[in-house]
């Protein structure tokens, strides 16, 4: 049996069981590791002798193939473009089917020639007036953390920007999740208007081993709001964004880390856009789904024990700190983040004469899946963003 294994070391590896002829099952052996990636999806043939492995390098897929009778390894050819899931290979294991996707590139499938090691593109998704040419792929930066925790981001840059620019920090949900290098109709809006997007993976993101995701749970993530100001200060030092000119988004965690960016740093940011974030513990443990709040205790820590420091930790006991102006979007059936999370930003910056909008969508529920719901969402915080951040007004 070949599996995805983190039992013997923090990243996650290429492993497989043996099952003896008696049926006795062996202890899990690892058989492909590597020190910089995590294991991604993977595919063996069907007479069993290879296995494709395409590893997450910092959100990055890279293919590698490994011969099972002499586990001899041998890195693939380059991907087409930068996120590669759904592999298959052919009966006679010669071809490799995939589905990519990136930055600039929908997502599609493609076929490898193993013999020839040369791709071919076998569907063609429609863009219907969207020159993917034109379109900014990032770059991965590192940077460290207050404490030296070594970070890092993908940075979408303006075209045809010299000097510090207005840049938005979008930060990614779960908290577990993993920002890649994906096909963002959002960071691409912003950037036609002139407006960067730093992307970080900071302290708790996956795909980077099982210590570096643990790093933000309970007390921890106090650790993990301070990588929201390392973040600010290494765009800024760097020069890459103008201090004057700095936005917070994010979805479910990610509009938690907004609020907390907001609150916690209200120096650092014009303006902002939380997305069915999460700012009350006590609320969010109250309201939520009772398999959520069950999970979530771990994460964030136990309402039954831990009050105070859930209290502590919501930036809505410090949203009197905001001062930027701030865009609200939440779907009205969300049963993960309850409505009532969004309500009480909203009327907290409204009774203080913050700037704030708030957008609510009756047929959605966590996250928005409806395309007329998707167009105005983007639509409404890349004009929000370019109103506070690029002196339009």
């Amino acid at each position: 049996i070949y599996l995805s294994s983190n039992l013997n070391s923090d990243r996650t590896v290429f492993a497989r069981i043996k099952i003896l002829p008696d049926g006795t099952v062996t202890a899990i052996q690892d058989i492909a590791a590597r020190d910089d990636a995590e294991l991604g999806p993977f595919a063996v043939s069907d007479d069993g002798t290879l296995a494709a492995l395409l590893w997450n390098a910092r959100g990055e897929s890279l293919l590698e193939f490994v011969n099972l009778e002499t586990l001899e390894r041998e890195p693939g050819p380059e991907l087409p473009a930068e996120i590669a899931g759904g592999l298959e290979f052919s009966d006679d294991g010669r071809y490799l089917a995939m589905t990519l996707s990136g930055a600039a590139a929908p997502s599609d499938i493609w076929i490898l020639d193993r013999k020839s090691s040369e791709f071919r593109q076998l569907t063609h998704s429609p863009h219907a007036g969207v020159d993917l040419e034109s379109m900014v792929r990032p770059r991965l930066l590192t940077y460290p953390a207050h404490d030296g925790l070594e970070l890092s981001g993908w940075l979408y840059q303006p075209i045809d920007t010299e000097g510090p620019a207005p840049f938005v920090l979008s930060f990614h949900g779960g908290p577990e999740g993993q920002e890649r290098p994906r096909f963002r109709s959002d960071y691409q809006a912003l950037l036609a208007r002139g407006i960067g997007v730093f992307a970080p993976n900071v302290r708790g993101s996956s795909g980077f081993g099982k210590r570096f995701v643990n790093l933000d749970n309970g007390v921890l993530r106090y650790d993990g709001i301070k990588d929201i100001k390392a973040t600010v200060e290494f765009l800024v030092g760097e020069e890459v964004a103008d201090p004057k000119r700095i936005g917070i988004m994010g979805g479910s965690y990610g509009g938690y880390m907004t609020m907390a960016g907001l609150a916690w740093y209200p120096e650092l940011f014009a303006a902002g856009a939380n997305l069915f974030g999460v700012v009350n513990f006590e609320t969010f443990f109250a309201e939520t789904e009772p398999w959520m709040a069950a999970i979530s205790t771990i994460e964030y820590g136990n309402p039954a024990t831990e009050a105070a420091l859930l209290r502590d930790l919501s930036p809505i006991h410090k949203v009197d700190r905001v001062k930027a102006p701030t865009i609200v979007l939440h779907g009205a059936n969300d049963t993960n983040v309850p409505v009532v999370e969004a309500e009480q930003v909203v009327e907290s910056l409204e009774s203080r004469g913050v700037p704030v909008e708030y957008v609510l969508f009756a047929d959605e529920g966590h996250g928005f899946r409806k395309t007329k719901n998707r167009i105005t969402s983007t639509v409404s915080i890349v004009d929000w963003f370019e109103r506070y951040l690029a002196g339009s007004e």
